[in-house]
């Protein structure tokens, strides 16, 4: 009678184990050599928006033309400004001088009368 009840016992318990062993749902879920695993693609729909240019509601009367040119040569002179803070003739190679001086041999160097050396 015991014997009986242990095994009824011991199956039930080793019963779903067993059955939870190998399906063949998650078998076809993980990759193999033979099938490896594809990920799946998912679309979706993109929208076309219409474009839809406003026109700027401008008056060009001769005030609007005049704030315009105004504006232009006050960009024209900030831009002017920016070129001349920058220092003239930084590179020391230079000697002062806007062009590079030419390279002579040492017979023909000529004193230069603007940086005062021979070049």
């Amino acid at each position: 009678m015991q014997i009986l009840k242990l095994s009824f016992i011991s199956i039930y318990l080793i019963l779903p184990f067993l059955s939870l062993g190998q399906s063949k749902e998650q078998g076809s879920l993980l990759p193999t050599s033979l099938a490896p695993a594809v990920p799946k693609k998912v679309q979706s729909a993109h929208r076309i928006k219409s474009v839809a240019f406003k026109k700027p509601k401008v008056q060009h009367t001769a005030k609007y033309e005049y704030y315009v040119r105004i504006e232009k040569a006050a960009k024209q002179k900030q831009k002017i400004l920016r070129k001349l803070s920058k220092p003239q003739y930084s590179n020391p190679a230079h000697f002062g001088h806007k062009c590079l001086p030419k390279k002579r041999p040492y017979w023909r160097m000529r004193y230069c009368k603007e940086c005062g050396i021979r070049h």
